[in-house]
């Protein structure tokens, strides 16, 4: 199945308003509370935590939908499909058409090699966070590979592979705030508060542009979305399952117009300390919870989309 003529024709159309969100805003601002101003478990500033795996190419294991049948039952349906895939990939323990993983901490930007190779050229529009970025850790090293050559040898670990970050966000000033991925191909995003969590993501291959740039505040039909000072969670999947594959996790800060990547300094993700494990094993982690973590806030995000 190659929707590339497809893909790349609905994405030139769709990459000029790929900044702005559609759609009629229905609902006022709402505020959503921090998980917490302190938190009761070691966080260490840096980034998020994420979790990279490399799926066999051939392998059938989607049990996403498609004209009323699963795709992993279909002569063509190899690979990743959907985002709901993810859960099954990361899944312990690790399936049998996993072939490797490998662990990150940091921000979320990421592509393999035919993204960078290829974005300058216009084939999926000019989008306005186009720009070279770090390999995705499954990709391996930097190579020449393109979308017409990525079933040779070569270039095999540009497809299927996926990720699951998480983590926590440190918002140090309260105002209004709204965050847009930019991936290809699916993502589910989540955004958690005290009593309530946000969602954002792109389920599906088939039967949709592969590369999008979606907002919370699109997604949600919101007007605003009000932060206070404090921790919130963060959950993010990520697959890419052919062509070019790219993940940008970004926000809009009070008063700011330009995206901008949420930068290390405000990513947090927690540090089991070596005590934890014997507490686990005596049951007595909820306990180790009370025990309050200084940490520093974070400095002014510099890095732009």
């Amino acid at each position: 199945m190659n929707n590339f003529l497809l893909k790349a024709a609905i994405l030139t159309a769709k990459a000029a308003v790929a900044v702005a969100f559609c759609g009629q805003v229905q609902a006022a601002p709402v505020s959503l509370s921090p998980l917490f101003s302190s938190p009761s478990v070691l966080l260490e500033a840096g980034g998020l935590a994420g979790t990279w795996y490399k799926v066999q190419n051939v392998a059938k294991f989607s049990e996403a939908i498609w004209n009323g049948e699963t795709i992993k039952n279909t002569s063509w349906g190899t690979g990743i499909w959907a985002a709901s895939d993810i859960a099954a990939i990361a899944a312990d323990p690790r399936p049998s058409y996993v072939t490797g993983s490998t662990t990150t901490v940091g921000a979320v930007s990421f592509a393999n090699n035919i993204y960078n190779n290829t974005f300058a050229s216009g084939a999926f529009g000019t989008w306005q966070p186009d720009h070279a970025r770090v390999l995705a850790p499954t990709v391996g090293a930097a190579n020449d590979c393109t979308v017409s050559t990525q079933d040779t040898a070569g270039c095999a670990n540009e497809q299927n592979y996926a990720a699951v970050f998480t983590g926590f966000l440190y918002v140090a000033k309260q105002g209004l705030y709204d965050f847009g991925v930019f991936a290809d191909d699916v993502f589910s995003f989540s955004l958690s508060g005290l009593n309530s969590a946000f969602g954002v993501g792109h389920e599906a291959v088939a039967g949709s542009p592969g590369r999008v740039f979606e907002t919370l505040l699109g997604q949600n039909s919101l007007e605003g979305l009000e932060l206070i000072r404090g921790f919130y969670g963060i959950d993010l999947s990520y697959a890419n399952r052919l062509e070019a594959g790219v993940i940008d996790l970004a926000w809009q800060e009070p008063g700011q117009t330009p995206w901008r990547i949420i930068g290390e300094p405000d990513l947090f993700h927690q540090v089991p300390e070596p005590a934890t494990l014997v507490l686990l094993t005596l049951g007595l982690l909820g306990l180790w919870g009370t025990r309050i973590r200084r940490v520093i806030a974070a400095p002014a995000l510099t890095v732009a989309v």
